[in-house]
């Protein structure tokens, strides 16, 4: 069996290819650098260097195509947002001139979940739990401010990582940025703030073809980067059913089948849980699940090629650190020689690491090297720190 993932260079590869080979699939990968966690990897099988997605679209979809035509694969997993968008995009091309899976939604599907504006929508019609949001233009700034209130957050229709959400607490602010976050991505929404604990939950679920749950795992993520909210750098995996519930749900109304990674908030005042986002891929965070007993890529895989949904045991209470985030972390926060769990443990039997291993300890050097090196990047350090 043969596996292509796309976004090679990605942290999350390190645990998918390695949740692969577990099962006897031959790992290939796209990878747009050799500087990167994915390249620096053991457990992938063959690796090749591939056009930047994000500079020509329909120069890498050429390329994969011609890749699939002269190296037939099983299935391609994407494993970032732009990756899986394309494949989403032309899902039904590439299947049938290819004869190979695509493991992702159907286009109208994956918009619909991955647009901020109609995800909320949807949670408004359908009565799921999610923050006051509103689409915000130039012309309704102050129908929207009314509905919403401050505090509030501009974020991008489309975006990932963080990347354009600007926290604002007035008219004044909000007009003096609007412009300038929708002139780089595009069409916003204006949501309410959040006043949360500090603490943010991921949702990972897969829904088979025949609209059941195989798999899921939360995590509490109790350390992120950037600080003001960002990719979890420490977590521990727990059990929620109520969350399990309201996404699944969710993935319900959607009639969503594959994998998906709700982001959730917990309100300080209330305690109540609210839905944030999905990301319609396979997140970083992905190792809390494969050292927790789930194997989602291997059940993507299965579910993909109409295979026996492998049974999964679920347990909780494991440590995932991002260790190069987590560095960043360190560096930037102002509790941490008080913050609780110690920053400083870094071993025991349940403490485990999403960027590398005793076994596969090279792309966790490689890792921490390319993230310094991305943060040298004044464009690329200013939308990550503001």
């Amino acid at each position: 069996m043969k596996v292509l993932l796309l976004d090679g260079h990605t942290v999350q590869t390190i645990s998918v290819a390695r949740s692969l080979k577990k099962e006897g699939i031959f790992v290939s990968a796209f990878i747009e650098h050799r500087i990167s966690s994915g390249y620096a990897s053991r457990f992938i099988d063959k690796k090749y260097i591939c056009p930047t997605l994000k500079k020509n679209k329909l120069h890498y979809l050429s390329f994969l195509i011609d890749f699939l035509h002269n190296n037939p694969q099983d299935v391609v997993v994407p494993l970032f947002d732009d990756s899986t968008a394309l494949l989403s995009e032309f899902k039904e091309k590439i299947e049938l001139e290819c004869k190979t899976r695509c493991a992702c939604p159907k286009y109208g599907i994956f918009t619909q979940a991955h647009n901020k504006e109609k995800l909320m929508e949807l949670c408004r019609k359908e009565c799921l739990p999610h923050p006051r949001t509103m689409f915000l233009t130039q012309s309704n700034i102050e129908e929207a401010t009314n509905y919403i209130g401050f505090p509030a957050l501009i974020k991008p229709n489309i975006s990932a990582g963080a990347k354009g959400i600007v926290f604002v607490n007035s008219m004044d602010e909000l007009k003096a940025k609007l412009l300038a976050i929708e002139k780089e991505y595009g069409r916003c929404t204006l949501q309410k703030f959040i006043n949360h604990s500090g603490i943010y939950y991921n949702v990972m679920l897969y829904r088979t073809k025949k609209e059941l749950i195989a798999g899921s795992c939360i995590i509490k993520i109790k350390r992120y980067f950037p600080i003001s909210g960002g990719t979890s750098s420490y977590c521990e995996t727990i059990q929620n059913d109520y969350l399990i519930d309201i996404c699944s749900k969710t993935l319900e109304k959607l009639d969503w089948n594959g994998f998906a990674d709700f982001d959730i908030m917990e309100e300080k005042e209330t305690g109540n849980f609210k839905i944030i986002e999905i990301n319609p891929r396979i997140p970083s965070c992905i190792h809390a699940a494969y050292v927790s007993g789930i194997n989602f890529p291997y059940i993507i895989v299965a579910d993909e090629l109409n295979l026996d949904i492998p049974q999964c045991k679920y347990s909780i209470g494991n440590v995932v650190r991002y260790l190069g985030l987590d560095i960043m972390w360190f560096i930037f926060s102002k509790n941490r020689l008080i913050f609780q769990p110690s920053w400083f443990k870094f071993w025991g039997k349940n403490i485990y690491y999403q960027d590398g291993s005793l076994k596969d300890p090279l792309p966790m050097l490689v890792g921490c090297f390319e993230g310094f090196k991305k943060y040298l990047n004044p464009s690329f350090r200013k939308s990550k720190l503001n």
